[in-house]
């Protein structure tokens, strides 16, 4: 008789999804979709508490380096930021436009925390 594996918690589960999304759309290794999975984490998690420098490349190609944050999300949307709804693109508010802005998940290249 074959033992069921327990299934895997939905934050795996989402992480699962993201690393598969990288991979496919930029044809990665999956070491590469596992660092941008990671370091996209640790962004999300550092922008509910602080601003952070962010490299991603719009979906025309363009290069953008902003200063992002999700501070004023449970404000702007009466309720928490969860990061469990995160399908393919990542919302932050751009402090400089001073309004919400996104980009795709796999087009993430960088971030660095602003103290």
């Amino acid at each position: 008789m074959r033992k069921l594996k327990k299934p895997a918690s939905i934050y795996e589960a989402l992480r699962k999804k993201w690393k598969i999304r990288i991979m496919l759309e930029k044809a990665y290794t999956e070491d590469a979709a596992l660092w941008m999975t990671d370091r996209i984490e640790s962004l999300i998690s550092h922008m509910q508490y602080g601003y952070a420098l962010v490299a991603y490349y719009k979906q025309d190609g363009t290069f953008k380096f902003v200063k992002a944050t999700l501070l004023p999300y449970e404000k702007c949307f009466r309720r928490k930021y969860d990061i469990h709804h995160i399908e393919g693109h990542i919302i932050y508010w751009d402090v400089e436009l001073q309004a919400w802005r996104s980009f795709q998940l796999e087009n993430f290249l960088e971030w660095r925390p602003i103290n």
